[in-house]
C-alpha cells in the first residue's frame, strides 16, 4: 500500500519517545509512480510509488546516536528489500540551536508497490475487471515433485519451446 512506510517509521519514532508528538513532523517528497502490471496470480502489482520520506524533529535534546541507531535499525528490520531496490542510505541533516538541541531532518527513500484484487464491487475498473487495493495473497503449494521418475508429470524434465 502507499505511505505505510512513512506511517510505520514515523510512528516507531514516536513510541520511542525521544520527543513529544508537537516536536516530529513527517511528509512525502520527491513522489513518483512507476507502472508495473505485473501479474501476482490472484493480483496484479498495478504500480509502484517512489519516494523520499522526511522526518523532521524540532528542538531535539536527546542522543543523536540513538536516534540514528533506531533509524537504521528499523530500516534494515522493516524495508529489507532496499538493497535490491538500490535505494540509497538515510540522510541526515541537522541545525543546532544551542548547545544542548538541534533541529534534525532525515530523508529516506522508500519504494512501496500498489496491488490489486479483483472484486465485483470494487471502485478501480481495469482490464475489464473490477478492483480493490488489497494485498495480493500468495498461495503456498502443499505439495511438490522432485525426483528422476520421469513416468511422474513433476519429474519430467523441462524442455523450453521457442
Amino acid at each position: 500500500m502507499a505511505l505505510e512506510k512513512l506511517r510505520a517509521i514515523t510512528g516507531f519514532l514516536l513510541d520511542a519517545n525521544l520527543v513529544s508528538y508537537e516536536q516530529l513532523d513527517s511528509w512525502m517528497e520527491d513522489g513518483k509512480l512507476e507502472t508495473t502490471s505485473k501479474n501476482l496470480g490472484n493480483g496484479i502489482c498495478i504500480c509502484r510509488l517512489r519516494y523520499d520520506a522526511v522526518i523532521s524533529i524540532e528542538r531535539f535534546a536527546k542522543s543523536p546516536k540513538l536516534l540514528f541507531a533506531l533509524v537504521t535499525t528499523w530500516v534494515q528490520d522493516q524495508d529489507a528489500e532496499r538493497n535490491n531496490q538500490e535505494l540509497p542510505d538515510p540522510e541526515v541533516d541537522i541545525d543546532m540551536i544551542n548547545d544542548r538541541k538541534s533541529d534534525v531532518e532525515i530523508r529516506i527513500a522508500f519504494y512501496e508497490d500498489i496491488e490489486l484484487v479483483p472484486d465485483d464491487s470494487g471502485v478501480i475498473p481495469y482490464d475489464g475487471k473490477n478492483w480493490s487495493i488489497a494485498a495480493v495473497p500468495i498461495d503456498e503449494p502443499s505439495q511438490v515433485g522432485v525426483g528422476d521418475d520421469q513416468s511422474q508429470p513433476t519429474d519430467k524434465p523441462y524442455v523450453r519451446e521457442d
